[in-house]
């Protein structure tokens, strides 16, 4: 979706990207892109969903990594991703400090995935944080990991 999107934009033209939510297979619902995106975040963020992937150790993490990720690829591509979802994804995986100590000590590797890919964000302007020491934190993070990964 993103490199249709992506491809659309090179040509000069802007395509109305549409998912299709099969939650309810009796009822399929298409749903436009940003407000698939704010319903997944939700989803992501929940404390249930973290907890769940905590109990997976380290692919759990490396879960948490795969959605930063993805988000950040959707900024990328499709114009269609809000610095509010980026704000709701840094806060439930970077700033709580319970997630953070599980991302250092199952997947360091994911910890600086999810550093770098924020930071990236930031970078390139896909990301307007609403906080002001996010750079310094970000750098912390990565340093912690790999401080981790090296013991």
């Amino acid at each position: 979706m993103g490199g249709f999107a992506a491809a659309g934009a090179a040509l000069g033209r802007s395509a109305h990207l549409v998912v299709l939510d099969t939650t309810d297979p009796d009822r399929p619902r298409a749903r436009p892109l940003k407000e698939a995106l704010t319903r997944l975040v939700h989803g992501r963020v929940s404390a249930r969903f973290i907890a769940g992937q905590m109990r997976h150790g380290p692919r759990g993490a490396s879960e948490l990594a795969e959605t930063v990720d993805r988000l950040v690829a959707f900024a990328e591509t499709t114009e269609q991703v809000p610095s509010a979802l980026l704000d709701r994804l840094h806060a439930a995986y970077v700033m709580d400090p319970e997630v953070r100590a599980f991302l250092l000590a199952q997947n360091p590797a994911a910890a600086r995935a999810i550093a770098r890919r924020f930071a990236d964000a930031r970078r390139r302007g896909l990301w307007h944080a609403r906080r002001n020491d996010l750079d310094s934190d970000l750098d912390a993070l990565r340093a912690e990991a790999g401080r981790e990964a090296a013991e």
